[in-house]
């Protein structure tokens, strides 16, 4: 597949991903694949430039026991307009109820900290060793 995105980069272009680790059609380690292979093919340019998040329980694209109601675009325009690259992106659950987790750009995931564990602010995202 095509990873050469020089031209977007280029252009000071910024890119979210995401997948849900539950999806029943397509891996999310596909989609990994990818993003680390526009990695190699784009070097500190796409890394500096893009973020990967796995979304846990999540079915395709939303559903399944996750939390799949996130604000990615909110994240990029943020990202693009003030300059502030997102790192832990506040979800929540779509099916209802007042539970949040941090999603962490992959490989990092959210560890508890203590405190409530229905809040974000309980978890702090840290790097898979």
């Amino acid at each position: 597949m095509w990873t050469n995105l020089s031209t977007f980069l280029g252009h000071s272009g910024k890119v979210l991903f995401y997948h849900g680790v539950s999806d029943p059609w397509f891996s999310a380690f596909d989609t990994w694949d990818y993003w680390q292979r526009a990695a190699v093919a784009n070097g500190a340019a796409f890394t500096d430039a893009s973020r990967f998040y796995m979304v846990p329980g999540m079915g395709h694209c939303g559903g399944g026991d996750a939390f799949d109601s996130f604000d990615l675009l909110g994240a990029v325009v943020d990202w693009v307009e003030k300059g502030a690259a997102p790192d832990a992106v506040i979800a929540s659950r779509s099916t209802g109820g007042d539970e949040q987790r941090p999603l962490c750009p992959y490989p990092a995931y959210a560890h508890y900290l203590g405190g409530n564990p229905a809040l974000a602010a309980s978890y702090a995202c840290r790097k898979a060793e």
